[in-house]
């Protein structure tokens, strides 16, 4: 869609782009700021491990201009990464405990 979009040169307003997954939610200016925070908090500790977060998008972003082998290795090292790290070790501690995990972001 996006490709047929910029071939037709063709402008679309927000909801036209909502409905076409050009753009996952549309938020009122006034709301924005405060919207943005809660999004973003979404993805920090406590409740997500930040930095897995970071290592996927580095995965598909950089992995998207690899090779597929390549890729996969970039994959590979930046798992390793994270297996070794504290936010892991709460993971599978909170799994086996039925809990929630509480992450810190190491």
């Amino acid at each position: 869609q996006a490709m047929r979009l910029m071939i037709e040169g063709k402008n679309v307003g927000f909801e036209e782009a909502r409905d076409l997954g050009l753009v996952d939610e549309i938020i009122e200016a006034e709301d924005f700021q405060e919207a943005a925070l809660d999004f973003a908090r979404k993805y920090l500790p406590p409740h997500k491990a930040s930095r897995s977060v970071g290592l996927i998008k580095r995965a598909c972003v950089s992995g998207a201009e690899m090779s597929f082998e390549q890729g996969l290795a970039l994959e590979r090292e930046l798992q390793q990464r994270l297996f070794v790290s504290d936010d892991a070790r709460e993971g599978i501690t909170a799994f086996n405990e039925k809990r929630s995990p509480r992450f810190t972001g190491k």
